[in-house]
C-alpha cells in the first residue's frame, strides 16, 4: 500500500512535493529526480518525512488509476490553502486550511 510522503531538498516552504511510495526510500529516489523537489542538488539533499493522515490527500491529490495500481508517483502541485499556501493537510469546502478558515471568521 502506498503512502504519502512530504519530500523537499531544504525546507519544505521553499518547495516540496508529495510523493506516495511503499517506503521513505522509494519516496527519496522519485523525489530526487523531480526538478520541483531537486533542481542540481544532491541525493544526499533531499529530506521528508511521512504525513501519518494520508487519507484526505490520496482521495483530493493521487492519480487515482497510479493508486488503485499500487503505481509510486509524485505530484509537483497538490491542492493547496488560498490562504498559506500549504497543502500538507485537509482544505475546507471554501478552499481554506482550517487554521487561515478560522482566522478569516475572527477578522470578519
Amino acid at each position: 500500500m502506498l503512502k504519502a510522503y512530504m519530500m523537499h531538498a531544504g525546507e519544505p516552504i521553499d518547495g516540496a512535493a508529495l510523493v506516495f511510495a511503499e517506503s521513505f526510500r522509494q519516496a527519496k529516489v522519485l523525489a530526487f529526480n523531480q526538478s520541483c523537489v531537486c533542481d542540481g542538488c544532491e541525493y544526499t539533499d533531499i529530506r521528508g518525512h511521512r504525513i501519518g493522515r494520508d487519507a484526505w490527500l490520496k482521495e483530493r491529490a493521487a492519480d487515482q488509476k497510479k493508486l488503485a495500481a499500487g503505481e509510486p508517483h509524485v505530484i509537483d502541485s497538490p491542492p493547496s490553502c488560498k490562504g498559506c499556501e500549504l497543502w500538507f493537510d485537509e482544505l475546507e469546502e471554501s478552499g481554506y486550511c482550517e487554521t487561515c478558515a478560522e482566522e478569516r471568521e475572527d477578522a470578519a
